[in-house]
């Protein structure tokens, strides 16, 4: 099984390609400086080989369109499973006029499936071409009944466009954390090209701060040197880190208040899992995993009780 590839840095990539264009730009100046240092280290294509790192990873950032678009398809899923379930509440009335007193038949149409079927994208594309097929059985009695042949085909119709959306949502799914980890490895290089002008810079412009300070690397962004501080304020949710996760993200939650927090993965800045609880002087080093679903790009704590919480929490790289 092919190992998982670890960003390398604790910034959002937006914020990292930043710092790397910043990096390219001034590096693009003081190239002189870097190949008279070393030339074998810095040779005459050292910065268009950069600046083509930066492009590549840039181009591969478009990843956030999948996100959208699989959040998208799961939105879509959900809009079609309401429609199938409102269509067969409006059959409904129809088939017990057609059918009268007759509840074997009814159930052949689904009457003692459905509040299953319902929750269960799968049973109910099912349930639907089941519905059909008794519709095309007892399609004179319902048609007699007002039920026209349009609105049979509309059941078939409805299944066909379930089916659909469930395979766009699980081709969605599928297709992100490939892209994530070609993301991933792309920004890492970006990253270490980085580091190398980062260290070098400190022999060739030794003691020379103003140029010391224009190759600093992004906020936060040391390898998980820089831990996260904060206070969380009663039944207050706060966002600690928003960053891309994976399952070999490692984090060392330190609960620094008086009473238990809640942490956990949410979908935005707002929400609250809490699916790790840190007693109050407890430290605890976990996996992104642990914290809940790392297609959730945002760790928050939520505090439960009715005094101020505090917290430090620390990117493991």
């Amino acid at each position: 099984m092919a190992k998982k590839s670890v960003r390398l840095y604790t910034v959002r990539d937006d914020v990292m390609l930043d710092g790397a264009d910043r990096f390219n730009a001034q590096y693009t100046s003081d190239k002189a400086d870097f190949e008279g240092f070393n030339i074998v280290m810095f040779p005459l294509t050292f910065g268009a080989t950069f600046e083509a790192q930066i492009d590549a990873a840039r181009a591969c950032l478009r990843d956030m369109v999948v996100l959208d678009e699989q959040a998208e398809e799961t939105a879509e899923l959900g809009t079609k499973m309401k429609e199938c379930c409102d269509y067969f509440q409006a059959m409904k009335p129809v088939i017990e006029s057609v059918f009268p007193n007759k509840p074997a038949i009814w159930n052949q149409f689904g009457f003692n499936d459905y509040e299953k079927a319902r929750k269960s994208q799968g049973k109910m594309i099912q349930f639907m071409e089941m519905l059909f097929e008794v519709s095309d059985k007892y399609k004179v009695e319902l048609i007699a009944g007002g039920f026209t042949q349009v609105k049979i085909d509309k059941i078939e119709t409805l299944a066909g466009e379930l089916r659909q959306e469930q395979i766009d949502q699980e081709v969605a799914k599928k297709e992100r954390p490939v892209k994530t980890q070609e993301r991933i490895k792309l920004m890492n290089i970006v990253w270490a090209t980085m580091q190398t002008i980062n260290k070098a810079s400190k022999a060739v412009y030794q003691g020379n701060y103003a140029k010391l300070a224009e190759y600093e690397l992004p906020s936060n962004s040391q390898g998980g040197t820089v831990p996260f501080t904060g206070t969380v304020d009663p039944s207050q949710v706060v966002n600690i880190i928003e960053m891309e996760f994976t399952e070999d993200t490692e984090l060392r939650i330190k609960n620094t208040g008086t009473y238990s927090l809640l942490f956990g993965l949410a979908p935005d800045i707002a929400s609250h899992t809490d699916t790790l609880k840190v007693d109050p002087g407890i430290t605890m080093t976990v996996t992104a995993n642990v914290l809940g679903d790392i297609n959730n790009k945002f760790l928050n704590v939520f505090n439960p009780a009715e005094v101020q919480g505090s917290y430090e929490v620390l990117v493991m790289i």
